[in-house]
């Protein structure tokens, strides 16, 4: 089961995603390295924050995460001028995994249907969580404060970045994209039926996956089904326990 070193751990994962991302973003705006590097170091760097916060979401609420989590929540650099923040994406994550895959599921928009509308709905995520959020449950003056404080932070990463900021963001936002299409659709939609899968995948894919992008992005990824049979289980056990919960 998930327990608080596993917590600190998350964390610390998160801070140093944060510090790499915007180290390479600052080594990119000084020429130090080139748009390509710039793109694989967020390839490589930005789904270890979205599954580390993921993991928290299943181990602590709002209150018991440090404020910046709490504030940018699914990116160490805000996606947009609209993002939720950790509280909202906690309770959307939640109901998720009550009515996974079903029409009642409030990620159901980015599941089910047409593959070309999935992909442009993964690619406008951000935007649209936040849209569905506020149309049902309003606007709260956290949430308006959480905004400003990320607006702030995206004109400061613009005027130090002038027209690079501009890669920076969409390889930023591709990036999410891609995860958001795996971590979703694929993981929840399999020959046609909607539901919640194991990735099966070649071993030399799975070694070489956790080299590059964590132990806990792949495990969490290909074991998704022993996952929502009980998220409390910390994502590099999940493996260990999948005959016996399967089983169960």
């Amino acid at each position: 089961m998930v327990n608080d070193d596993d917590a600190s751990q998350y964390l610390r994962e998160c801070a140093i995603a944060a510090l790499i991302i915007v180290g390479a973003y600052t080594l990119f705006i000084t020429e130090l390295i080139s748009s390509l590097i710039l793109f694989i170091i967020v390839a490589v760097t930005l789904p270890r924050w979205i599954i580390n916060v993921h993991e928290l979401l299943h181990a602590k609420s709002s209150e018991q995460i440090n404020g910046i989590i709490r504030c940018l929540g699914i990116s160490p650099v805000p996606l947009s001028i609209f993002t939720l923040s950790y509280q909202q994406i906690h309770e959307i994550h939640l109901a998720h995994h009550r009515h996974a895959a079903t029409e009642s599921d409030p990620d159901a928009y980015h599941i089910r249907g047409n593959l070309f509308l999935i992909i442009l709905n993964s690619l406008t995520t951000p935007e649209q969580s936040f849209l569905r959020w506020v149309k049902i449950n309003g606007f709260s003056p956290q949430l308006g404060i959480d905004l400003l404080i990320k607006l702030v932070f995206l004109v400061i990463l613009a005027l130090l970045g002038g027209k690079k900021f501009l890669f920076f963001l969409l390889f930023i936002r591709i990036v999410y994209g891609l995860g958001d299409l795996v971590f979703f659709r694929l993981v929840h939609h399999q020959k046609g039926e909607y539901g919640t899968f194991e990735m099966k995948l070649p071993s030399i894919i799975t070694t070489w996956g956790e080299r590059i992008f964590g132990r806990t992005v792949i495990q969490a990824t290909i074991n998704h089904d022993v996952h929502h049979q009980n998220p409390r289980i910390a994502a590099h056990n999940l493996a260990k326990v999948r005959e016996h919960i399967m089983v169960s």
